[in-house]
């Protein structure tokens, strides 16, 4: 928790709308991945079968 507050206290660029633009961009990334991963997760607790038939592209591929 130190790191984010570190990253979005101090100043990332010299100018002021490449820094506003640069943080909320890291906000919006960091946003979808903690929604992102709370969907798989609670997606896997209350749907256990739906992980049996799962295909993750690329590796679907490898063995044919």
């Amino acid at each position: 928790m130190e790191v984010i507050k570190q990253i979005f206290g101090d100043k990332m660029s010299d100018y002021k709308v490449v820094d506003i633009i640069v943080k909320v961009w890291l906000a919006v990334l960091l946003v979808m991945f903690v929604l992102g991963m709370v969907a798989i997760i609670t997606h896997i607790i209350m749907n256990p079968s739906a992980v049996d038939n799962a295909t993750f592209g690329i590796f679907d591929t490898l063995g044919s």
